[in-house]
């Protein structure tokens, strides 16, 4: 069969790889200049900065990866060099009670302690029933945690809209670890806490040598090698599903081009897809997808003229006073990152590619992150080499409270399309890890090879269901 693919990032280079290592003519129709997606990196004057940090995890993908890139030489990585800073106090992250409590100011312990037995008496907590994630946060562990450390004020920040609006898909996914607080007995907790317990077990995960880009490169390098082609520079105008095959209308150099084959596999964001797909939808699908909304992420890069800058690889921020949310210190993940007696940073401010901030100069936004990065006392204003702005849209899906709904009507009208189906991050608009687009798109393409007659609908079906159950309750 011969495949298409749209976009050249995780999934659809693992895909594409698949497909390719089993006889099948697969090219890639990439818009950039480069593959990666999200996973690139940007070196400027022997400094390297990924498009934020991105760390390699779970037992399935590094079999995987060392089949696909042997050359790749991963890094291990403690994830005890990430901390949250709030109330001028550094915690670690993700989130320990016992960190918790050994660094709280101890009239605020009362309060937390309470809830957290509370929770623990009544395991039967709504938390299945919240409507939005400022709820499900507060059934899990207590109205007394989450205002202490303004996790609404970090949502707000990442999302552009209050918690109260964001579904608890969100805190399914990313603060499971809250949920379990419930299993803590509370005056153990305690105890531990007052002997400043520090055996706390480290995750150990891995980091490509040299920035992320090479782990990419080298999928891209790879489905090459078994005969696959990469169309960069391509962007996709039209996608025609034709009855007995698929044709992609795409722009490259100016010029309009096409390009036939048997089936497509998407990867770009869901919304682009369905507004370009032939014959079009309806309306009322339309209008669904204009609801699905994704947060754009500006990437404020700092060279720095010191060793170092930060204790930690990043530093998360939840105050409202804060105009970014993350920072990342790459020298402190590879020390190749950066020059030997040199630092960087990279701050993180999300916003949405509509409104003032997406468009505002470098000069200015520098400015507000500088005063806040001295006022922390991370760098000084003439400590900073240089700096420059790089602006990223469709970094983030927003799972606001209606999304789901909106979601499962999108996936249900693709899956009435035989010849297509989307995948990945920004394809089934899943807030995922690298680790699962690798292995999806690679498991994706693995199925569609071996697939026979009415199979490949089946296939299809089966991506979407697994979609729309990852968190139904």
């Amino acid at each position: 069969m011969r495949f298409i693919i749209l976009g050249a990032g995780l999934s659809g280079l693992s895909c594409g790889i698949a497909l390719a290592r089993n006889g099948h003519e697969t090219v890639i129709i990439e818009s950039n200049e480069e593959v990666g997606g999200l996973a690139r990196s940007c070196r400027i004057d022997g400094y390297t900065f990924d498009y934020g940090p991105h760390l390699i995890f779970g037992p399935k993908v590094l079999p995987l990866l060392k089949e696909l890139t042997p050359g790749l030489n991963l890094i291990p990585i403690k994830r005890t060099m990430e901390r949250i800073y709030f109330r001028n106090r550094y915690f670690k992250f993700p989130f320990d009670p016992k960190d918790l409590l050994s660094h709280m100011e101890p009239s605020k312990i009362p309060g937390l302690l309470s809830d957290l037995l509370i929770r623990r008496i009544f395991k039967e907590s709504k938390e299945s029933s919240a409507n939005n994630v400022e709820d499900w946060v507060i059934h899990s562990v207590g109205r007394h945690i989450y205002d202490y450390m303004s996790l609404g004020g970090y949502i707000k920040n990442l999302y552009g809209i209050p918690a109260t609006e964001v579904s608890k898909d969100w805190g399914i996914q990313k603060l499971q670890f809250l949920a379990r607080w419930r299993n803590i007995n509370p005056l153990q907790l305690a105890l531990k806490a007052l002997r400043e317990e520090k055996h706390l077990k480290s995750q150990v995960v891995n980091y490509p040598h040299s920035g992320i880009d090479h782990l990419p490169i080298q999928l891209a390098d790879k489905f090459i090698r078994l005969g696959g082609e990469i169309s960069f520079g391509s962007k996709a105008t039209f996608v025609e599903h034709q009855q007995n095959s698929i044709l992609v209308h795409f722009q490259k150099n100016r010029e309009e081009e096409k390009r036939g084959g048997d089936f497509l596999i998407s990867t770009i964001p869901i919304t682009n897809l369905l507004k370009i797909t032939v014959p079009p939808p309806s309306k009322e699908i339309l209008r669904l997808v204009d609801s699905l909304r994704y947060r754009a992420l500006l990437l404020l890069i700092i060279c720095i003229q010191k060793e170092k800058a930060l204790d930690y690889q990043c530093i998360y921020f939840t105050e409202s006073k804060f105009p970014f949310r993350r920072i990342t210190e790459f020298k402190n993940m590879d020390k190749t990152m950066a020059p030997e007696t040199k630092t960087s940073l990279c701050v993180e401010i999300t916003c949405f590619e509509n409104e003032e901030m997406f468009r505002r100069d470098s000069e200015t936004i520098f400015k507000d992150v500088i005063q806040q990065l001295e006022s922390c006392g991370f760098i000084k204003r003439n400590e900073v080499e240089s700096y420059t702005l790089l602006r990223i849209p469709y970094a983030y899906p927003i799972y606001d409270i209606q999304y789901n709904k909106a979601l499962n009507e999108l996936l249900n009208y693709l899956g009435s399309l035989d010849k297509l189906v989307t995948i990945g991050r920004q394809g089934l608009f899943s807030y995922n890890t690298m680790s699962n687009s690798i292995l999806s798109g690679y498991d994706l393409g693995q199925k569609l090879s071996a697939a026979q007659g009415n199979e490949i609908k089946n296939i299809i079906q089966s991506v979407y269901e697994e979609r729309k159950e990852k968190y139904s309750s």
